[in-house]
This record gives structure tokens, sequence and C-alpha cells, in this order.
């Protein structure tokens, strides 16, 4: 039998693990709070004159600003609640010293992993699908407050929803993948959050402004934004089934080095 496919009950027992925690509920409330303030802001705020010389958002009646407040609002934090959920997926197993009946249970130490990425995949897919009937619903009601058309129907809308939802999922892979090289989980969480909220940030406006934007936009969070923010940038994204492969690409060599490591070293 081969040992490289995730067995159903291995799932199973994984989606149990997820669920037998408010966790998961308190990251999905999250993605819900973070969603509504963003695409709401971001609503209320398009085409209004920021004032100090600097040029205002695009007004609600083009189709950029339309899928800023439905897309990327909706996916703007979305991703770093899946990938938390992702890091304590891996890292609550050694937190609550569970990891070693785990694997004394399923020696196959490759299965538990990927166990954990079906399982968790899944739930990437149902925050992102929360932050986009979220977006859709304070963004549309805000949008229509202001008097403008809802835009349902804009051009490449719901091809960006959609790709988002899937960015969002690729994220719990990213944070599983973090959480088996970084075993403490709060260590795991405070770099990843570090890293993506701040130095990506500086890292992107140096690159910028050093006249490498080619290089910033291979950065992961701008991989991501390639699938639901099109356009809306000054920095020039990749296209976005480029930024899907690349951020899918990250996800596999986090969790590829944390396959080999956990397969390895000792767990206790």
């Amino acid at each position: 039998m081969s040992t490289t496919t995730a067995k159903p009950a291995l799932v199973r027992s994984e989606l149990r693990k997820i669920t037998s925690t408010r966790l998961w509920w308190g990251l999905l409330i999250g993605v819900a709070i973070y969603t509504a303030i963003s695409a709401g802001a971001s609503a209320a705020f398009a085409g209004v004159d920021p004032g100090g010389g600097q040029p205002p958002s695009p007004p609600l009646d083009t189709p950029e600003a339309i899928r800023t407040v439905y897309a990327s609002a909706a996916f703007s934090g979305a991703y770093i609640f899946a990938m938390i959920l992702g890091i304590t997926g891996m890292t609550g197993e050694y937190r609550y010293q569970t990891i070693t009946p785990t694997f004394l249970a399923v020696p196959r130490r490759v299965r538990i992993v990927l166990s954990k990425m079906a399982a968790h995949i899944g739930y990437g897919l149902a925050y992102g699908a929360v932050g986009a009937v979220v977006a859709l619903v304070v963004g549309g009601i805000v949008i229509s407050i202001r008097g403008f058309d809802l835009g349902y129907g804009t051009d490449r809308l719901w091809p960006s929803i959609l790709l988002g939802v899937v960015a969002v999922a690729i994220w719990t892979l990213v944070g599983l993948g973090i959480g088996t090289l970084i075993r403490n989980q709060i260590a795991a969480i405070l770099v990843a959050v570090f890293v993506v909220f701040l130095v990506e940030g500086i890292a992107t406006a140096i690159l910028a402004a050093t006249d490498l934007d080619s290089v910033a936009k291979w950065l992961p969070t701008n991989a991501s934004a390639a699938l639901t923010s099109p356009g809306s940038s000054q920095l020039e994204y990749l296209p976005w089934w480029a930024g899907g492969l690349v951020l899918l690409g990250y996800a596999v060599v986090l969790g590829g080095i944390g396959l080999l490591l956990s397969s390895r070293r000792d767990v206790t």
C-alpha cells in the first residue's frame, strides 16, 4: 500500500481534531469581522478625496473599485486567519503533547501530514467563502447606501472571488508548512504574522523604490494578491495564474520541508 496518500479515516480524525476546539470558530469569526470592516471601509471611501495632494481611489462606478470591495477586501485578512489555523494544526500536537501517540498510532508520518493538509484545506476554502459572502453583503450595503449600482455583474469579479477562495485555502497549507518547521505554537504564529505583515511590506517598498518590482511580485502576499487584485495596486502583479502557481509553490516547498523534517526528526 502507498505510504504517500492520506487515508480517509486519518482525514476524518484530523477533522475531529479541528472541531474539538473552539479555535476554528474564533478564527472564522475573526475572518468575518475583519472582512466586514475592510469591505465596508473600502466601499465607504472609494472615490473620496483623501487630501494632502494624494489622488483618490477609483470611484464605485468603476470595475476596479467594485473588485477592490468584493474581492481584494474579502481576502486581505482571511488568508492570515487561514494561515494561523494551519500553523496550529501542527504546532497544537506538540503544545498538547499529542504528537507522540499520533505518530505511534500511525508510524507513517507522511500520511499524518498529508491527512492534516487534506483536512485543513477544506477549512481554508470555508474561510475564503465566508470572507467572500461577508464582503458581498457588507460591501453591497455600503455601496447601495452611497447610491451606486451593486456591481455584481462587473467584469472579472466572480473569477477573482473564486480564485481568492482558493488562495485562502492554499494559505492553510503554508501555515501547516510553517508549523512543521517551527514547533512552538506562539513562536510560529508570531514569526509568520511578523513576516507577512511587516517584513514583506517593507521588502516590497524597498524593492519598488529601487526599481526591483519584478522581484517584489514573487513574494507570497503579492503572489496571492495577483489572484484577486489585478490592476488595483501600483505594484505590477503577476498574471493571476502565475500568482496562484507561485503561492502553491511556497506551500509545496514549506510542506515538503516539513514532511522531510517530520519524517526524520524525533518528536520528543
